[in-house]
C-alpha cells in the first residue's frame, strides 16, 4: 500500500478494534466449510472453456486488513467467491451476481510469524502486550510507522519484535500459519465446480511505499515448506532462486508480479532492485517462474501510461501516479513499471543473445483486503455503497461524507480469465503457466486470440475454435518462423455489463536495434470500420452521468481475421488485444450521485471498462 493507505490503515485500527481483545471472532478462524466438495465427475472441455476468478484476495490474516476493521478470515473469502451471502466488515451482506469458478487467497507472507498467532491465539504470543494491542488498536502509531518508514527497501525485510528473542519460535510459527493457509484451502476446493489455489503474497517494500511485490501460487497440494518472504531474501534474484530450490518436484509453482506502477522502475529493470547484474542462471529462473503479470486491481493499471515510453491515447485507463520529472525516482510513473515498455526490453534482451526474462502472461485481480474476491460490480458494489469501501474510504468519507483525496485514484479492481480443459486446479495452474489466459477491468469478456495461417472467412466457420488450434497457436505462446502469418480474435459481451465498443491489436517489435509499437482497431462495433488511420470512428454510444443510465448501440460479439500490413519475417515481435466496452460511470461519479454531492473532478467521470490477452511473440528466441 502506499503512504497515505499505510497512515489510514493505522488510524483505522481505533476505529475497529475490538471491544474485547480476548473475544476472537468466529469468522477470523479456520472452520471446516458448511459443506464439503461434491465429488461429482469433473467436465472436461477439449477446446477449453473461459473460467474467472481472482488471484490476488486478502482476508484478516493479512496484518494491514486486520488493521482496517477486517475480521472475516479465509473461509469467509472462500464463501463469498463460491458464491455465497457474506456479511461484509460494515454489516452490510453481499453476494457475488455469478460466483467465482476460482480463486488464491494471497494474504502477506511476512506476517505469518506473528498475526495469526497474535490475533487467533493458542500460543504464547497471544498474551503479549505488543498482541494485545494490535487486537484493540492503542498501538504506538507514530512508532509503527517510523519503522515502516525507515526499513522500507531494508534487504531481508525486519520481523515483528516478537521475533528479537525467539527467532527459532517465529520460524516454526511462520511454518504453522503457512499449514494452516494451506488446511483452508484444501477444505474448499471443489473440482470440476470451485478451484481453490494455494498461495501468498511476497510483499517486499520499497522507499516512499513502492512495492516488488509478487503472488505465489502453486498447482496442487505440494509446496515449499515454508512461505518464502521478503524477510528471507536479499533481492529479487535471491526470491527465485530460494523459491527455486525450495519447489522441487511434485512441487510446481509460478509467481505474479503486481502493481508495477509503484515498483519505482524495479521490476523491469535490467539490473537487480540492489543494482546486481543479473546472471544467465537469474535470468533463466525469472523467465520459468515469473509467468504472469497482473495488469489491473484496485490500485491501478500497469499496463502503459501517456507520457512513459510506449503508450498510445487509450492508455489513460486508470493510471496512478505522474510522470517522473528529472530525477524524481519514487511516487511517479517510469518506463519499467509498465508491461508495454517491459515486453519491449525482454524482446531486446533476447535479440542480444541473452533470454528474454518478460515473456509475460496477462490476468487482472482485485487486490481486496476486505474477503470479498472478485467484488468488481460496476454501479456500486457493496463495498462502494454507504461508508465502506475500504478501510482507508471508510476514514475519508467519516471525515467528510465525500470521496477524498487520493483514494478517488482507486479502481474498481479486475479479473483474471483463462481458458481451462477443465476447472481444476491442476488445468487452471496450466493455462496460467502457458500463458493462456486474460484479464479484464471487472467484467467477464470473453477474449480468444490465436496467430497462425487462418482464412479470412475464419469468422463464418462453425469449428473456428478447432480451425484456430489445429492451424496455430492461442495467446501465450511463441510463433517461429511464421510465413505471413495472420491473428484471429474473438471477444463477447459480459450480459450483465455494457456492449462492446472495439477491439484493437498492439504490436510492439525490434528493428535494428531500436523500439517500435503500433496500434490498429481491426473490429469495430455497429456499421463503422476503421479508417485509414488505423482506427475506428469513434462510438456514439454514451451515458448520462446524473443516472448512469447507457445509451446507444455496441456489439455482444465482435470477431476479425487480421494481417499485419507491416509484418516482415525478420522482426522479432509481440502482439496482444485490448477490447472496450461501451463508455459507463466511473464508480466515484455512481457514489457521489447516491450520496448527493458534487462529483469528484481530478478523476474521470466515465470510463470504458476494457479487456486484455496474453502476447503472442513471433520469432522470439
Amino acid at each position: 500500500m502506499n503512504k497515505t493507505l499505510a497512515i489510514a490503515a493505522v488510524a483505522s485500527t481505533v476505529l475497529f478494534g475490538c471491544t474485547d481483545p480476548d473475544v476472537v471472532p468466529e469468522t477470523h478462524i479456520s472452520i471446516p466449510p458448511s459443506t464439503q466438495a461434491s465429488g461429482g465427475e469433473v467436465e472436461r472441455h477439449p477446446l477449453k472453456t473461459a473460467l474467472y476468478g481472482d488471484l490476488h484476495v486478502h482476508t484478516s490474516w493479512s496484518a494491514d486488513a486486520y488493521a482496517g476493521g477486517n475480521r472475516l478470515g479465509p473461509n469467509s473469502a472462500y464463501r463469498f467467491a463460491r458464491g455465497e451471502e457474506v456479511e461484509l466488515q460494515n454489516g452490510l451482506v453481499a453476494k457475488l451476481d455469478v460466483p467465482l469458478d476460482f480463486v488464491a487467497l494471497t494474504d502477506h507472507a511476512e506476517n505469518f510469524s506473528t498475526h495469526v498467532p497474535c490475533t487467533i491465539g493458542g500460543g504464547p504470543e497471544f498474551a503479549t502486550e505488543f498482541c494485545r494491542a494490535m487486537r484493540t488498536g492503542d498501538l504506538d502509531q507514530q512508532s509503527m510507522l517510523q519503522q515502516v518508514f525507515t526499513t522500507a527497501g531494508q534487504r531481508p525485510g525486519p520481523r515483528s519484535q516478537l521475533c528479537d528473542d525467539n527467532l527459532e519460535r517465529c520460524l516454526e510459527t511462520e511454518k504453522a500459519t503457512w499449514l494452516r493457509v494451506q488446511e483452508a484451502a484444501n477444505a474448499f476446493d471443489d473440482p470440476g465446480t470451485f478451484s481453490t489455489l494455494i498461495g501468498y503474497e511476497f510483499s517486499s517494500l520499497l522507499a516512499n511505499f513502492g512495492m516488488l511485490h509478487r503472488n505465489v501460487i502453486f498447482r496442487g497440494t505440494e509446496v515449499t515448506p515454508h512461505a518464502i518472504s521478503s524477510n528471507d531474501v536479499i533481492n529479487q534474484a535471491d526470491f527465485f532462486a530460494q523459491l527455486d530450490e525450495a519447489c522441487q518436484e511434485p512441487c510446481e509453482v509460478l509467481t505474479i508480479p503486481h502493481n508495477t506502477n509503484f515498483s519505482w522502475g524495479k521490476t523491469f529493470g535490467r539490473t537487480d532492485e540492489d543494482g546486481t547484474v543479473y546472471t544467465a542462471a537469474d535470468i533463466e529462473r525469472r523467465a520459468r517462474i515469473d509467468r504472469l503479470f497482473e495488469i489491473t486491481q484496485q490500485k491501478g493499471n500497469s499496463e502503459c501510461q501517456i507520457g512513459v515510453g510506449m503508450a498510445d491515447e487509450d492508455c489513460n485507463f486508470e493510471n496512478t501516479w505522474p510522470i517522473c520529472d528529472d530525477g524524481q525516482g519514487t511516487q511517479c510513473a517510469s518506463e519499467p513499471s509498465f508491461l508495454r515498455n517491459a515486453l519491449l526490453t525482454g524482446l531486446a534482451m533476447g535479440n542480444q543473445g541473452g533470454q528474454n526474462p518478460f515473456k509475460l502472461g496477462v490476468i487482472g485481480s482485485t487486490d481486496t483486503h476486505l474477503s470479498d474476491p472478485g467484488n468488481t460490480a460496476r454501479a456500486i458494489p457493496a463495498q462502494f455503497s454507504g461508508i465502506n469501501f475500504s478501510f482507508a474510504v471508510r476514514r475519508a468519507l467519516e471525515l467528510n461524507h465525500v470521496v477524498i483525496g487520493p483514494i478517488r485514484k482507486i479502481s474498481a479492481g479486475g479479473l483474471a480469465g483463462v481458458w481451462a480443459e477443465a476447472n481444476t486446479r491442476a488445468d487452471i495452474f496450466d493455462a496460467l503457466r502457458r500463458r493462456e489466459a486474460f484479464g479484464t477491468s471487472g467484467s467477464r469478456i470473453k477474449l480468444r486470440f490465436f496467430a497462425g495461417n487462418y482464412p479470412q472467412n475464419m469468422s463464418e466457420s462453425a469449428d473456428a475454435v478447432a480451425t484456430a488450434y489445429a492451424m496455430g497457436v492461442p495467446m501465450g505462446s511463441d510463433m517461429t518462423k511464421p510465413e505471413d502469418p495472420s491473428f484471429w480474435v474473438w471477444a463477447s459481451q459480459d450480459p450483465s455489463a455494457p456492449a462492446l465498443d472495439r477491439i484493437q491489436i498492439v504490436k510492439g517489435w525490434i528493428e535494428d536495434g531500436e523500439e517500435f509499437q503500433k496500434v490498429w482497431d481491426v473490429a469495430c462495433s455497429g456499421d463503422r470500420t476503421a479508417g485509414t488511420d488505423g482506427r475506428c470512428p469513434a462510438t456514439t454510444a454514451s451515458v448520462d452521468v446524473e443516472t448512469c443510465v447507457l445509451s446507444g448501440s455496441g456489439a455482444s460479439e465482435l470477431q476479425t481475421t487480421f494481417t499485419d500490413p507491416d509484418f516482415s519475417s525478420d522482426q522479432i515481435a509481440f502482439y496482444y488485444v485490448r477490447v472496450f466496452e461501451n463508455p459507463s460511470c466511473r464508480w466515484t461519479t455512481a457514489l457521489a450521485n447516491e450520496a448527493g454531492v458534487d462529483r469528484p473532478t481530478d478523476v474521470p467521470e466515465t470510463v470504458q471498462h476494457r479487456a486484455w490477452s496474453s502476447p503472442i511473440w513471433v520469432n522470439s528466441p
